[in-house]
């Protein structure tokens, strides 16, 4: 999630509303396609990739909530994936790139995202390092990516 420190309107204990702000986090319900597969949220097609390309339980995963999706996939973790028959390696830029196509494409299809990351101004982006000191590829890629989409969401359109 996008971090909360000093700014207004931080949900109070565990409970979300997937509205505002709280949209741009990778877990919500933003629905969205990308190379013709629809994913339920950023998290979603993040777990998805744990699993075979092609198969119904990538599928079943790519529409699945967080919680759900990370439980479908938590036994195929390795250090490399299929998307569109090319294996990539966790953590190298092809990663990195594929996740940042995919929260591009979460924001150009959801206007209640655009709204949101309009919202955030000019404010740096970050994420809170909770569960580790090392961010993971998601924590990396997702801020800068917002702030990208962000700034083209500024520029005038030709």
């Amino acid at each position: 999630m996008i971090a909360w420190e000093g700014r207004e309107g931080k949900p109070s204990g565990n409970r979300y509303e997937w509205a505002d702000l709280n949209l741009l986090c990778n877990a919500a319900p933003t629905p969205f396609f990308l190379d013709g597969e629809r994913f339920y949220s950023i998290d979603s097609f993040y777990e998805a990739l744990k699993l075979p390309e092609g198969t119904s339980e990538r599928a079943t995963c790519a529409m699945a909530p967080l919680i759900e999706a990370q439980r479908l996939a938590r036994r195929n973790v390795g250090k490399e994936f299929t998307y569109l028959g090319k294996s990539i390696s966790v953590w190298s830029p092809d990663h990195a790139g594929l996740l940042a196509a995919a929260i591009c494409a979460k924001v150009e299809q959801n206007r209640a995202v655009q709204i949101a990351l309009a919202k955030t101004g000019t404010v740096r982006l970050t994420f809170p390092l909770t569960f580790s000191s090392r961010p993971g590829p998601l924590a990396r890629v997702t801020p800068l990516t917002l702030m990208i989409e962000r700034w083209k969401q500024r520029q005038p359109k030709t």
